[in-house]
């Protein structure tokens, strides 16, 4: 009897495992409230697991104009989620930020951040909205960061 819930158990969740896993692809607005604000755009590439786990990839561009500085935030992220159509999601993650700037010195830097959101979705769309507190290693640019954007999921 044992064996035959064993049996079961797995079967299912060899079954079901393509069904609670999916991937969406979101291009969202972002908006950097640090020693200086920013606006810029970026994407994300999420793979979610089990319903309840995340991963993510994403790249982007911000722009600080009162500095005249450019930057790139690339950075990998893993979350923990509740799989709902409206769905609350926290997690961490690390990221490397490439800088250019004409008005001052920066060196690109590596940081790490934290992250809450929730993400609303409708069969194949959905909407997302976050705020992220970030800390690297050129602190001019430790804070927070909010995102909202669209997103396709398949």
């Amino acid at each position: 009897m044992k064996k035959m819930i064993v049996a079961l158990l797995a079967a299912t969740s060899l079954l079901t495992g393509p069904v609670l896993a999916h991937t969406s692809l979101t291009a969202y607005g972002t908006y950097w409230d640090t020693d200086d604000s920013g606006a810029g755009a970026g994407l994300r590439l999420k793979k979610t697991f089990l319903g309840f786990g995340a991963a993510e990839a994403r790249g982007g561009y911000v722009r600080f104009d009162d500095i005249e500085t450019d930057m790139v935030p690339l950075d990998i992220s893993i979350n923990a989620r509740l799989p709902f159509m409206i769905s609350p999601y926290a997690g961490v993650g690390v990221g490397y930020y490439l800088f250019d700037s004409d008005a001052t010195d920066l060196d690109n830097a590596p940081g790490y951040f934290a992250q809450i959101g929730v993400e609303a979705t409708f069969v194949l769309v959905g909407v997302m909205a976050e705020i992220r507190y970030h800390e690297m290693e050129e602190s001019y640019f430790d804070g927070a960061s909010f995102n909202a954007g669209i997103l396709l999921k398949w």
